[in-house]
């Protein structure tokens, strides 16, 4: 017991230390949210470098969310950021979990909205069940 006692304090020493490296570190993201409905909240992540430009998701049963409606939210987010968003080039990540409505219809109006705002080529990266990327970028690329 004595040993067991020993090693959980030991482990918890080693994995709750900071290097002094992070310590005070800005985050490399800006969260903004908005409340859909009362079960529903749309978040973003968009971060300040690096290859990902931002992340689009949900938090909630979001029962009362269609494919038009998320459509919208993601144009206004666009709209809003769009002097920031509009030079950058990377991936885009977009969680649509809990729209149950055709997934192909969500992906390409998305990818479409995405070309008018940035002004270049979009193209879907990777796709899985609750999430797809859509890289953004230049045509030499």
């Amino acid at each position: 017991m004595r040993y067991l006692l020993i090693f959980f304090i030991l482990f918890s020493l080693v994995s709750c230390k900071k290097k002094p490296i992070e310590i005070g570190k800005p985050e490399n993201y800006t969260l903004t949210e908005r409340d859909f409905s009362k079960d529903c909240n749309i978040y973003q992540m968009r971060f300040k470098d690096g290859k990902y430009i931002f992340k689009f998701s949900l938090a909630g049963s979001c029962k009362s969310l269609n494919t038009e409606n998320y459509i919208k939210e993601y144009s206004m987010y666009l709209h809003s950021y769009q002097d920031s968003l509009v030079t950058r080039r990377g991936y885009i990540v977009l969680d649509y979990n809990g729209i149950n409505n055709d997934t192909n219809v969500l992906k390409d109006s998305v990818i479409n909205i995405t070309k008018r705002y940035f002004k270049t080529f979009v193209s879907l990266s990777k796709v899985d069940e609750t999430s797809f990327e859509i890289k953004v970028y230049d045509e030499k690329n």
